[in-house]
């Protein structure tokens, strides 16, 4: 044993003899120190002693007592993730009519896919929304190769026929193309509702004021069909339409206001009663008098039947009230135009009676004079004040100029089945170039220009007609704009462009902000004179410049010129 112990001794022939000390003692203190830190790797860490002073007592400990260490907690058991079950196979039963493949067009669960319980709830979601169930149940069961899911369908009873009893001024054709419901759709009951609401508005509609809708079948657990019971009652047409009161117009001017009118000979194209017609040209002769500044005008309406019910003679009634008066016009927010130059090409003068045509025009005429300066985004809005006095009102045109934009990207969109148009035929049609201070009229007359080449589409009915549209910059793109002669490496216009013309237009503009570029200010040689402060004009006007009591800038300081 002896040997065999000499024998475990690591050798160290590759150290050097240190002093007294010879390799095999070495050896031998490297075996002892291994053995103790085999013994301490298996009892677990200990304590050593602690004196008194190192302890506090805790609880019913005394002091100089060491008390012995809780064991520690055994660890979290680590769960092991959930398996991925997939789907074996998609399964549908109950289906009576409805085909597998109309149900399975609203399935997303797909076999030898991962098996989802959310989503197998959102396949019953989507049909049930569908409307041809009652009622939808899920079914799972496991098997070796994964999940099965059965989808169990409870279906509504189908539509076998459509009939309508009672209808004699109204054919089966109108009335079903009314409704919608067709043979083979699933009876519900809102949908049968709603179709008896629908019959009974056409019937109004038709000169039938008095018609009335009742379900027969369709709205009862066990119908087999939908049945609509018809009572139409008596048909009423116009015989003539009168106006009591009015003064401003004629009645000819006021029946082109209004749509309740005699049919041609009185049994052809229209004439019929209408009562929600009737209320509408009501409103719209309110609107027409108001229109005028008639602003406390009142309309009534009578209906006077003859003798046989059939013939209505139809008379609205006004009262006028007064006219009003425009005392004063006004405009306000215009800081870069003089006002006087701008109310000379309004129509609208004061004095005269207020008219909702010629306000309407005002605000044009403003929005086109802004516009051909530069700011095609200016806003123009009219606020009437209503005077104590009756009869007088103040009108304020609100402005909002905006600011300058001039002419950035110039971005043509040709769209069609197989546009082959170039782009030169388009820009040969503008007046604008990038660099230019856009112009609203000169985007009207290339409109115009784009229409009348017929090489475009002019007919809204048949797509996007030609048209010119201004896309100012983004809030960042401005902000990064740098002001000529301080930061001469950043471009003025930011070189991308993200902004292309939607729709099938022929041609659109990007408009960049024109920065107002102050001039460099002068640098005067040692010694010189300073010239004098002028007053400059601030306010300006198509008729030159307009003097306004501007105060006088402050002289500015002169720094001493370095020369080279």
């Amino acid at each position: 044993m002896a040997f065999k112990r000499l024998s475990r001794i690591p050798r160290y022939e590759h150290l050097p003899r240190l002093g007294c000390f010879s390799r095999r003692w070495i050896g031998w203190a490297a075996l002892v120190l291994n053995f103790w830190a085999g013994v301490a790797a298996a009892q677990g860490p200990s304590l050593s002693p602690a004196t008194p002073e190192a302890v506090s007592p805790v609880g019913n400990a005394q002091p100089g007592q060491v008390l012995p260490l809780e064991p520690l907690a055994p660890p979290m058991p680590q769960m092991a993730p959930a398996e991925r079950q997939l789907v074996a196979d998609v399964r549908i039963t109950g289906n009576a009519v409805t085909k597998d493949y109309q149900i399975q067009k609203h399935i997303q669960t797909r076999q030898d896919r991962e098996f989802d319980p959310e989503l197998v709830q959102a396949d019953v979601r989507r049909l049930l929304s569908t409307g041809l169930f009652r009622d939808v149940r899920t079914y799972t069961k496991q098997s070796p190769a994964g999940v099965i899911v059965t989808y169990e369908v409870l279906e509504r009873p189908r539509v076998r026929y459509v009939r309508h009893l009672g209808n004699r001024g109204m054919s089966e054709k109108k009335l079903n193309k009314e409704h919608g419901i067709k043979v083979g759709d699933p009876i519900n009951v809102y949908t049968t509702e709603e179709g008896r609401r629908k019959i009974e508005e056409l019937y109004h509609r038709g000169g039938y004021p008095n018609a009335h809708v009742s379900i027969l079948e369709g709205d009862k657990q066990g119908d087999k069909g939908v049945v609509y019971l018809i009572n139409e009652g008596q048909i009423e047409r116009i015989s003539k339409v009168e106006f009591e009161g009015n003064t401003i117009a004629s009645d000819e001017r006021l029946k082109t206001q209004i749509e309740s009118k005699p049919g041609v000979l009185w049994y052809f194209f229209g004439g019929k009663v209408d009562r929600e017609k009737i209320d509408a040209d009501v409103e719209k002769l309110t609107a027409y008098y108001r229109s005028l500044g008639y602003f406390r005008a009142r309309i009534g309406r009578e209906l006077v039947f003859d003798d046989s019910g059939k013939w209505l003679t139809l008379k609205f009634v006004i009262d006028e009230g007064p006219r009003y008066v425009v005392r004063n016009v006004s405009l306000e927010g215009n800081t870069k135009f003089a006002s006087e130059p701008l109310l000379g090409f309004l129509q609208m003068k004061s004095g005269a009676y207020f008219d909702q045509a010629d306000m309407n025009k005002d605000i044009n005429t403003l929005i086109d004079l802004y516009g051909s300066q530069g700011y095609v985004f200016a806003d123009v809005q009219a606020d009437p004040r209503f005077l104590e006095e009756p009869g007088q009102l103040d009108l304020i045109y609100r402005v909002r100029e905006g600011q300058v934009f001039t002419v950035g990207d110039v971005n043509v969109k040709i769209a069609g089945e197989f546009p082959h148009t170039r782009d030169t035929v388009v820009l040969n049609r503008l007046d604008l170039r990038p660099g230019d201070i856009i112009d609203s009229r000169k985007m009207r007359d290339a409109e115009r220009r784009l229409k009348a080449s017929q090489l475009f589409n002019t007919n809204p009915q048949e797509g996007e007609v030609p048209r010119v549209t201004v896309r100012p910059p983004d809030l960042d793109a401005i902000s990064q704009m740098a002001v000529r002669g301080q930061t001469p490496d950043t471009p003025l216009v930011p070189q991308s462009n993200p902004y292309l013309a939607t729709g099938a237009q022929p041609t659109a503009y990007r408009a960049e902000a024109s920065p107002v570029v102050a001039p460099p200010t002068p640098q005067l040689p040692p010694g010189a004179t300073p010239p004098p402060a002028m007053n400059a004009p601030s306010v300006y006007s198509w008729n030159g410049p307009v003097q306004t009591a501007v105060p006088a800038p402050p002289a500015p300081q002169y720094a001493p010129a370095t020369y080279r």
